[in-house]
């Protein structure tokens, strides 16, 4: 079993298919925006139900700070498609077919009792940020989210000076129309 991760760490990729039938990379997804993995073990966990429905809640909030949620579960697809239709979830169900959980030390300790949810936030460097492992609620937790989140650099912090300058140059003058004298 592969020694789990911790914050500061690079978050282990995973390529798993989700509720919208497609093939979902976490790699292809930190680019772009910060991302909340919660994992659960299905459909089935009121817990689970709670949270996923916390989350569904806060999603303006979320998308206000760039982060997107991803929930993954070694749960069937048809189950987990289900469980999005039934609570009008607005993010992705991930299902983890091949434990990629395992990597992030997510329901490891199973054998002593119920698999319990964990809640990981990694950064648009694909770095673990913030984590929760296991989660007792993540309403519980959500200010310690949202204060990891707005840590955040901007998306075009990585970006050259010349290119953040083009685009800005273009934005700015974009609508001005040539003087006439």
């Amino acid at each position: 079993m592969p020694r789990a991760v911790s914050v500061g760490e690079e978050a282990p990729n995973f390529d798993l298919t989700s509720t919208e039938d497609v093939l979902l990379m976490l790699s292809d997804e930190v680019p772009r925006t910060g991302v909340i993995l919660y994992f659960f073990p299905g459909p089935e966990s009121e817990q689970a139900q709670r949270d996923l429905v916390f989350l569904a809640r806060k999603r303006s909030t979320l998308a206000a700070k760039r982060a997107v949620v991803l929930g993954i579960a070694p749960a069937k697809m048809e189950d987990l498609k289900k469980l999005q239709r039934d609570f009008k979830l607005p993010f992705p169900l991930l299902r983890d077919d091949r434990n990629f959980s395992a990597a992030y030390g997510v329901f490891a300790a199973s054998e002593q009792g119920d698999p319990e949810p964990a809640l990981v936030v990694v950064n648009r460097r694909q770095t673990i940020i913030w984590m929760a492992i296991p989660v007792a609620s993540v309403e519980a937790v959500f200010p310690e989210v949202e204060e990891a989140l707005a840590r955040l650099p901007s998306q075009t912090s990585n970006y050259p000076g010349r290119v953040v300058n083009r685009l800005v140059d273009w934005w700015v003058n974009r609508f001005r129309k040539p003087r006439t004298t």
